[in-house]
């Protein structure tokens, strides 16, 4: 238990020091001043443990605190982020287990598309997801909520067209991470045994992989958040990175703060899944004791 506490605190601290990094460095390229540089590194340790005093001027000419500014733009985007990780996750999981059914003709072919989808550019990949559910909302009349207007936020639609390029990378990793546990001694035991394809990929293959799929999505976190970027722009959306673009640039205070306060529920929140399925992996290898 207290390896575990040391180990998440030494991931904490690293997780800091590297956003305390990428908040800094652009002020480097700017000044062209190592000494600008690591005194803003000074003042970074110190607006990280004081964010109350960061002051920000709003365009009537009050003045707020950072968490007052800030508050309904992060829950807006820390919505729209965690509900388009666990989309893009279920859609990750439901298109292996159909892939997992297909002839190899069929899988060469969803590999060829996937190949040229994934050649496209980010920026291409997130249009043509918006654009595909309007072509739904218009053909179907399902309201999406296609702009945010008065005041009236919309998700749905955010979340679906931000969970495309996820989606992508965690079906591609978790196919691969099947493909290798069809390798191993248990799977062709089961096989053996009479199992039914869809029992196999359940209960054992699904399984031995859910693990790995929920750490690698740590990973996709960047692209995640150059894609929410382009969202708030396109739908005019009230959310943390428009935030940034108007009052984040030159600084450096707000874009760390606003990258802690995006990182932070997502790591919680992968690590939570990570216990529940390392707790639940467990009890199913002992009782299973096919592994």
């Amino acid at each position: 238990m207290l390896i575990n506490i040391a180990k998440l605190f030494k991931e904490i601290i690293l997780i800091l020091v590297v956003i305390l990094l990428i908040s800094c460095t652009p002020g480097l390229f700017q000044t062209q001043s190592l000494t600008y540089f690591f005194r803003s590194l000074g003042s970074g340790i110190y607006y990280l443990f004081q964010p109350q005093k960061i002051i920000i001027p709003l365009s009537n000419g009050e003045e707020v605190t950072f968490f007052s500014a800030v508050a309904d733009e992060l829950f807006n985007s820390t919505v729209i982020i965690i509900g388009s990780l666990v989309l893009s996750i279920v859609i990750a999981i439901l298109f292996t287990y159909l892939f997992h059914m297909l002839t190899a003709t069929l899988k060469k072919v969803v590999s060829g598309v996937l190949f040229v989808i994934e050649a496209m550019p980010d920026v291409l990949i997130v249009l043509l997801s918006i654009q595909f559910f309007i072509w739904i909302f218009k053909t179907t009349g399902i309201s999406l909520g296609i702009y945010e207007f008065g005041g009236e936020t919309i998700y749905l639609l955010p979340i679906l067209a931000l969970s495309s390029i996820p989606s992508l990378f965690l079906f591609k990793y978790m196919a691969a991470g099947i493909d290798e546990e069809k390798t191993k001694d248990y799977y062709l035991f089961s096989k053996s045994r009479g199992f039914r394809e869809s029992y196999i990929f359940f209960i054992h293959l699904f399984r031995n992989t859910l693990l790995t799929l929920i750490q690698y999505s740590k990973n996709i976190f960047l692209y995640m958040i150059s894609s929410l970027l382009i969202l708030e722009i396109i739908l005019r959306l009230s959310g943390i990175m428009s935030f940034v673009k108007v009052y984040g640039i030159g600084d450096f205070r707000i874009l760390m703060w606003v990258l802690v306060l995006l990182y932070f529920p997502l790591y919680l929140f992968i690590k939570l899944g990570e216990y529940i399925v390392t707790k639940w992996t467990f009890g199913e290898v002992g009782d299973e004791g096919v592994e």
